[in-house]
């Protein structure tokens, strides 16, 4: 499954808040952390002349 599916599954479907919440986290931080080095390495790939 793909995890937002599973996430809206888990929390609606089997009302398995906890976990669904877990999840959810866990995407945040992988979200947050890809945004962080995305925004680290784009200062690497602008050159003004």
């Amino acid at each position: 499954n793909i995890l937002i599916y599973d996430i809206y599954q888990n929390a609606f479907q089997y009302f398995r808040m906890g976990y669904a919440s877990a999840q959810a986290y866990l995407l945040f931080v992988v979200v947050f952390l890809f945004t962080i080095l995305n925004w680290v390495l784009q200062k690497r790939w602008v050159h003004y002349s």
